[in-house]
């Protein structure tokens, strides 16, 4: 499950559950619990004028970690595994030399490797 194929009813869905917990907007998973507290909170300020969006089943019916553990796509997983995959492929595509070069720099703390 990744946050840039969601539909936009599912990404406005996540995108609250991240404004009430910002940590979430890292998190690999969510339990059954977290979801039940934030929906309930957003249907809660539907009555003053909050904004209406309808309990995840989506989410609760998607992929499973673990018992009452789900996956959670949050935005900002998307761009950090992505960068990972783009890294791992030019990796791939270097020659010894390079990752030599590379490697040398990373020790002498010149440069960062992911």
């Amino acid at each position: 499950m990744n946050y840039s194929k969601l539909s936009k009813a599912q990404k406005r869905c996540i995108d609250a559950f991240v404004r009430l917990r910002p940590e979430l907007a890292n998190a690999e998973s969510i339990t059954r619990p977290e979801i039940e507290e934030l929906f309930f909170k957003l249907h809660a300020d539907r009555s003053s004028g909050g904004e209406k969006i309808g309990y995840p089943m989506w989410l609760v019916k998607g992929e499973k970690v673990s018992r009452g553990v789900y996956k959670f796509p949050a935005p900002n997983l998307a761009t950090i595994s992505s960068t990972k995959k783009v890294a791992k492929s030019v990796e791939k595509s270097m020659s010894e030399e390079d990752k030599e070069f590379f490697t040398e720099l990373a020790e002498h703390g010149i440069m960062e490797t992911a």
